[in-house]
């Protein structure tokens, strides 16, 4: 099998996995907004989103390096030096948060911060080595405890709250997260062997110094990432409270939970064939792997983005309490946010791969100046729901402006035929399901007639028209095998 095939093949498999991982992160979103109160729910929200920030700036440079690194590592000594740094690292990171976090809790008489430390350390250790799994092609294990995290997020809370409605402590919510990957990271770290590989004596000053390297610049763009992704709701909590800052938080959540796992499935189904490319054949074979890549997530993210903007409305109506609908719209335009966003990412690989990531920084850091301007004009101008414009206008704009500059390397190429078949089905996705959201049921029942439709409608086009016959070819192939 080629390497192109074995890249489709892998995201074909990793899509199912974390469309469904998604699908339970959405269903946490919804179960959240029914057993807590707004506020409770916003201050979980806000404490989530510090974290996530915490993470982007503090460890996401780890997180890049090993990604570079872990399949040259684990040849080598099966990645034991690798990972007995990391865990050095990690460990000191992790000691220092809490400490610092439970001085402020005292200071401050606010347990949230201590939660706050303890969730950073379990989502830090899932995240990273989950990322580790995949790029040693352990694929199922990775998926396996993705989706146990997913899981014991919704199960862990219900339990906590026993099944109440409006609870007014965010705490079940704290722990169950805490919970949920704590134990993905477990499992990680036996998927990984890694009690019969790391020792501290194993841990190497001049791997901490290659990872350092690599990753330290993009600390930098970790900053700027952060405020480009999260300046709008913290921007938000911060004018109109934790009530209203729900609303925005939840709805936001959602095209941010579907285009997360979209991105991931497909980067982690293709990256590490991209990377072999790279670094054993041909550069030339990792660039066409690279716009083989880029089109297998224009099939997924475009449909998906005209479809979440079709059914926010009745969706936002379905699953969340009542008043979260006054959001709706930002489902919507935080999609279209969204697809911006993940191809940048795929945009940002001609840098990475040539090690060279320092452009990067400048690049995400004008987008990070327009998305802090065009975030407050336009909440300004049109309220809560303007941060999502904001988001927009900043992710279309990081787009572009990598895109233009990335070219001294080289930028991913999608023939002009495949992107106009999928834009085009997309549409027609998007027009097919928003049609089937005014039939006179009930909105459950609406939303479900609206995603199969759409779904039938994308589906139908985008086989007639030719551009998904090796997809079909590959998932036909693997039916017949069983």
């Amino acid at each position: 099998m080629s390497e192109k095939n074995t890249m489709t093949k892998n995201a074909v498999l990793f899509l199912p996995a974390k469309v469904l991982e998604g699908v339970l992160l959405l269903m946490m979103s919804s179960l959240y907004t029914h057993i807590f109160t707004e506020d409770a729910a916003g201050a979980f929200g806000l404490v989530q989103q510090v974290i996530n920030f915490s993470y982007l700036l503090i460890a996401a440079w780890m997180a890049n390096a090993s990604t570079r690194y872990a399949a040259e590592e684990y040849k080598r000594d099966k990645a034991s030096g690798l990972l007995s740094t990391m865990t050095v690292v990690y460990l000191i990171m992790g000691i220092v948060g809490i400490i610092t976090c439970s001085g402020i809790a005292v200071i401050y008489k606010n347990n949230s911060f201590i939660f706050g430390a303890i969730m950073f350390c379990t989502y830090t250790a899932f995240t990273i080595l989950i990322n580790t799994l995949v790029q040693l092609d352990k694929v199922k294990p990775a998926i396996l405890f993705s989706l146990v995290s997913a899981v014991l997020k919704l199960l862990v809370a219900f339990i906590l709250v026993g099944g109440k409605n409006n609870f007014p402590d965010p705490t079940p919510a704290f722990i169950a997260n805490i919970v949920a990957d704590g134990i993905g990271a477990i499992g990680a770290i036996f998927a990984l062997k890694m009690p019969s590989v790391v020792r501290f004596k194993f841990s190497s000053k001049e791997i901490l110094n290659k990872m350092l390297a690599y990753g330290v610049p993009l600390m930098g763009v970790a900053l700027c990432s952060g405020l480009l992704t999260l300046f709008d709701r913290f921007y938000i909590y911060g004018v109109f409270g934790n009530a209203t800052g729900a609303i925005y938080y939840y709805n936001s959540t959602i095209p941010n939970s579907v285009f997360t796992m979209l991105s991931v499935g497909v980067l982690r189904g293709v990256y590490p064939a991209i990377l072999r490319a790279w670094n054993e054949r041909s550069k030339d074979e990792a660039k066409i792997l690279l716009g083989a890549g880029v089109r297998l997530y224009m099939l997924v993210a475009f449909p998906a983005a005209f479809g979440l903007a079709a059914v926010s409305n009745t969706f936002c109506s379905t699953f969340f309490a009542d008043g979260y609908e006054a959001g709706a719209s930002v489902i919507g335009t935080t999609a279209f946010a969204m697809v911006f966003m993940g191809l940048t990412e795929y945009a940002n690989k001609g840098y990475e791969l040539e090690q060279d990531t320092k452009p990067v920084l400048t690049n995400c850091m004008i987008a990070m100046i327009v998305k802090i301007i065009s975030s407050i004009v336009c909440v300004h101008i049109l309220g809560f729901t303007g941060g999502a414009m904001g988001s927009l206008i900043a992710f279309a704009t990081y787009f572009i402006l990598t895109s233009i500059r990335v070219r001294k390397y080289f930028m991913w190429r999608v023939p002009m035929g495949s992107f106009l078949r999928i834009l085009v089905s997309s549409i027609l996705c998007g027009v097919s399901a928003y049609f089937f959201t005014f039939l006179p049921v009930s909105e459950f029942l609406r939303l479900v007639l609206s995603i199969v439709v759409g779904g039938f409608v994308y589906a139908f086009c985008i086989i007639i028209s030719g551009e998904a016959k090796e997809e079909v070819r590959l998932i036909l192939a693997k039916i017949k095998k069983r």
